[in-house]
C-alpha cells in the first residue's frame, strides 16, 4: 500500500513539475524541504533526539527517491543520488542504533554529497544557460 501511495504522489508531483513555469518553483520548494529535513537531522543529532534524526533522514531519503530529476536519466545525477541515498541509509541505521559518532560521520557524508551535487549541477546549469544565450545571438 505504501508503494502505491508513493507512486501516486510521485505521479502527481511529476505532472505538476511538467507544467510551464512550475518546475523551477517546484524544484526550489523541494530543495528547501530537503534543507529543512537536513537541519532537523542535525538538531536531532545535536540534542541526541535520535527519533527526530531518523524521522527526518527517512523523509530526506524518500524525497530523493521520488525526485523528478531521477526520471531524467542523467548518469551523473543518478550516481550522485545513489551516493547520497547510501549515505542517508548509513545515517538512518546509525541513528536507530543511537550511535552518535557513526551518525555524525554519516551526516557529514550526506552534507558533503549535497554540496558536491549542487556544485556540479549549478555549473552544468550555468553552461547550458550560456549555450542558450549564444544560440539566441
Amino acid at each position: 500500500m505504501k508503494n502505491l501511495w508513493t507512486a501516486i504522489v510521485a505521479t502527481f508531483v511529476f505532472s505538476l513539475l511538467t507544467l510551464p513555469g512550475f518546475a523551477q518553483k517546484g524544484t526550489k520548494d523541494a530543495m528547501r524541504s530537503k534543507l529543512d529535513y537536513a537541519q532537523n537531522v542535525l538538531e536531532g543529532l545535536t540534542l541526541q533526539k535520535f527519533d527526530l534524526a531518523v524521522t527526518n533522514a527517512v523523509m530526506l531519503r524518500d524525497m530523493s527517491q521520488t525526485n523528478v530529476f531521477s526520471m531524467l536519466k542523467n548518469v551523473d545525477y543518478l550516481a550522485s543520488s545513489t551516493n547520497f541515498t547510501a549515505a542517508v541509509d548509513v545515517l538512518i541505521n546509525a541513528a536507530k542504533s543511537q550511535d552518535l559518532e557513526r551518525a555524525t560521520e554519516a551526516y557529514t557524508r550526506v552534507a558533503r554529497s549535497c554540496v558536491q551535487c549542487h556544485a556540479q549541477f549549478r555549473r552544468d546549469q550555468f553552461v547550458r544557460a550560456q549555450e542558450k544565450a549564444a544560440e539566441k545571438k
